[in-house]
């Protein structure tokens, strides 16, 4: 259990009657606890000193048809080493209630409404009990992550409305945005309250996209998915159909060869840099800034037919595979990769200057839409937006994957939360993506691309697989299931996490300035809403 060792001994020490049994499933160690009691070890995982545990997914499985149960699921890391902790509890037989967490930890609060609607569970104390996933023209009773619901199934359009929160008192209003909006971008409904200018509310309502793309994994083959995993969220097709080959490959004993690893790092890092030079931009249009603007657009539009010369793809898909990946690179290809980097560097370099020396953009970015760090940590904030409040967190330094155990990422680390902070956490990091693909041309191994299944995984196995994309960390949870076939797949988009803390990134700040703190955040709908 390497170094979570010590905290799973003063979790057993503490909660003995509690704890019913202690595994290690591939590397991560599991104590499975009888319901009543998971309030309160969450409650102590999560605000001990020594242990400081973030809840970094929570998720259900229905082991129907093979056995009459659900499972509740509850992956920590802790904070010091970020090792994971998996907690997990039955539900049997007829059992649908279980206690929730929520009103101990913020960062639960979507988790458990998304688990009422997929699955018909209820987490019982829970202080928001409406719809999140399954919106008001969806049927009763309709929970289509249930092994008895099909696939297929075309629901019936039924009557309701969502119940916003309202605050009352005179001269506050409602400004409601969206879900159609004035340009070509994905649907939201932004619901701010306001008294004067300032905002004192905002609630959102998302999953006018989902897709249902987790049940979309259940008709798949372990080995089939990599495509399905790539449209999660279009512009992550590497973090995503990353994420996924991994878990497959913990199930099936596959051992990725060293080459295809150095590969898998460079496509990784090559989609961070056109989204976060793209980012920068969106930033600065958002200001009025139109010249560094374009100048961003040149460069991402650059790098995307980089990817494609590179790949045959501008968005990278059809590039990671199980086992390996599916495409090779000459060292010419390699080479010329780093000589147009180099240029665009130069470039970039240069905007930068640009925008340090804006005093109109400075003033606009410090101190707007700031998150603190205690509020980052409460809602267990990730990425981008994470790194930007003081979350010293990144995956590729944590669990490292691929290759990154040989490359040695630098984080970067900012702890004022504001506009200019997530702007600067990706200024940052574009220059150290460039200095990560010099050193992979540097070290670039020879060998295979790929490799064959070792094992069949036995029906009801389970792997968890993280990857540090563009956004944030993203997580998938595979389960096994009959010849060959998906049993589950969890997804999380880093979205799903820091969609909620924009919330409160947004209260003081003008409506006019919402956008801007937006972009700076910039997520996911389709990740988010699945």
């Amino acid at each position: 259990m390497s170094d979570a060792r010590p905290a799973i001994e003063q979790l057993q020490a503490a909660f003995t009657q509690a704890i019913t049994e202690v595994r290690s499933i591939h590397g991560v160690p599991m104590l499975r606890l009888h319901k009543q009691d998971v309030p309160t070890v969450v409650h102590f995982l999560h605000t001990n000193p020594s242990l400081r545990g973030s809840l970094s997914l929570l998720w259900a499985v229905d082991h129907r048809p093979r056995e009459a149960r659900y499972e509740l699921w509850y992956l920590f890391t802790l904070a010091e080493h970020k090792d994971w902790v998996l907690l997990v509890t039955d539900l049997r037989g007829n059992e649908r209630e279980f206690p929730s967490i929520t009103p101990a930890l913020h960062a639960a609060k979507w988790y458990e409404r998304e688990i009422r609607d997929l699955f018909g569970l209820i987490p019982i104390g829970h202080p928001d009990m409406r719809r999140l996933v399954r919106h008001e023209h969806w049927p009763k009773a309709s929970h289509p992550l249930k092994k008895d619901f099909p696939w297929d199934r075309v629901l019936e359009r039924v009557q309701g409305q969502y119940a916003f929160r309202k605050i009352q008192g005179e001269g506050v209003f409602e400004v409601p945005v969206g879900p159609i909006h004035a340009g070509i971008i994905e649907p939201g409904h932004f619901r701010f309250s306001v008294a004067g200018e300032p905002i004192m509310q905002l609630e959102l309502r998302h999953f006018w996209k989902h897709r249902g793309i987790e049940k979309l994994f259940e008709q798949q083959q372990l080995t089939a998915a990599v495509p399905l995993s790539e449209r999660v969220s279009g512009d992550t097709a590497v973090g995503h159909s990353l994420a996924y080959c991994q878990a497959v490959e913990t199930l099936l004993g596959m051992d990725v060869p060293r080459r295809a690893r150095y590969l898998r790092s460079l496509v990784l890092e090559l989609e961070r840099l056109h989204n976060h030079i793209g980012d920068v931009g969106a930033i600065c249009n958002d200001t009025a800034y139109a010249l560094a603007h374009a100048h961003c657009g040149r460069m991402k539009e650059q790098l995307m037919q980089l990817n494609d010369r590179l790949t045959g793809s501008r968005f990278l898909r059809g590039v990671n595979c199980v086992g390996g990946i599916a495409i090779d690179v000459t060292d010419g290809q390699v080479a010329q990769v780093v000589t147009e980097l180099d240029a665009i560097e130069q470039d970039f370099t240069a905007i930068e200057k640009i925008l340090f020396a804006n005093a109109s953009l400075t003033e606009r970015l410090e101190n707007t839409g700031i998150l603190t760090e205690r509020m980052a940590w409460d809602h267990a904030v990730i990425g981008v937006v994470g790194r930007s409040s003081g979350m010293d967190r990144d995956i590729r330094r944590d669990r490292p994957f691929a290759a990154y155990d040989e490359l040695q990422p630098k984080v970067v680390l900012y702890r004022y939360g504001d506009v200019r902070a997530r702007m600067r956490v990706r200024l940052d990091e574009v220059h150290e993506s460039i200095r990560l693909i010099r050193e992979i041309r540097r070290r670039l191994p020879r060998g295979p691309l790929r490799i064959q299944p070792m094992r069949k995984p036995q029906p009801g196995e389970w792997a968890i697989s993280a990857v540090e994309g563009w956004r944030g960390e993203i997580l998938y949870v595979v389960m096994a299931g009959e010849e060959g076939r998906i049993h589950r797949c969890k997804v999380r988009d880093p979205s799903f996490v820091n969609w909620p803390a924009i919330q409160w990134a947004a209260l003081g700040n003008i409506i006019p300035d919402f956008p801007l703190i937006n972009k700076s955040f910039n997520l996911s709908y389709a990740g988010n809403d699945l």
